[in-house]
């Protein structure tokens, strides 16, 4: 008998296909996944692990955001580029969720750049990298890759400017941690980053502050190997482990 299809655009229902089909739990199985983009509507499917032979020369890659819903990879680029362009917060074309960096932990509550929309899968053995969605309790960042590596800079370029203002290293500690020149307030990765406690747990001398004259390069080191520990997120894919010059780093 024939393998009917059963459209959809969720992609934890598709993924938890996926997973059966890898276990072996729909051999002759009567329905299979198709997906079909909500923005162009075309009759040519979205490349799945599910796409029948047949299909793959005339299917297109697809990618699935944070809430979860799928759609063209060249559609949905567009239509982050259409709203960016008109100075509009990112939206999911179909339930109009916001995809943009922010978080409640900061001040400045993320730097508001277009979340990462991850490329589906293409074979039913290909890794699973995408994060968990909305549903399955995952969270967009507050920061994106770039803005994370700016911060850092500036951080490091503040530290290096107090310093040479005469300020000793505890001082320098206060004024970022409670006003950062009244221009950034950190996370608690930076604050850990920037001034580790010491053996005792605590911030009091004596502690760890970044190396005089190498602030830039310490800090960004930290921040290396912290997305080595984060992996994968909807910040988009990590080098792993990113190299030494993945940030400009010499």
């Amino acid at each position: 008998m024939a393998s009917q299809r059963a459209e959809l655009q969720y992609w934890p229902t598709l993924k938890a296909w996926i997973q059966e089909n890898r276990l072996g739990n729909y051999p002759g199985a009567t329905t299979t996944p198709v997906v079909h983009c909500v923005i162009c509507l075309d009759k040519d499917e979205i490349l799945t692990p599910a796409t029948p032979p047949q299909n793959i020369a005339n299917a297109h890659p697809g990618v699935t955001l944070f809430c979860g819903h799928m759609m063209c990879k060249a559609c949905y680029g567009r239509w982050e580029k259409h709203l960016t362009e008109a100075g509009k917060a990112v939206t999911c074309p179909t339930c109009r969720h916001k995809l943009v960096y922010t978080t409640s932990q900061v001040a400045s509550n993320g730097c508001t750049h277009p979340a990462y929309a991850w490329d589906l899968p293409v074979e039913t053995y290909s890794p699973i990298n995408i994060p968990p969605t909305k549903d399955d309790e995952g969270s967009i960042p507050n920061f994106c890759h770039n803005c994370r590596v700016d911060r850092m800079k500036y951080i490091a370029r503040h530290i290096t400017e107090l310093r040479q203002e005469g300020y000793d290293d505890l001082q320098v500690r206060n004024i970022l941690l409670h006003s950062a020149g009244g221009a950034l307030e950190l996370t608690d990765f930076e604050q850990r980053a920037a001034f580790p406690p010491n053996a005792n747990g605590t911030y009091f001398a004596p502690w760890v502050a970044p190396p005089r004259n190498n602030e830039q390069n310490y800090l960004l080191d930290q921040l290396r190997q912290q997305l080595v520990r984060e992996g994968h997120s909807w910040r988009g894919r990590v080098p792993q482990p990113p190299p030494v010059g993945f940030f400009g780093l010499q």
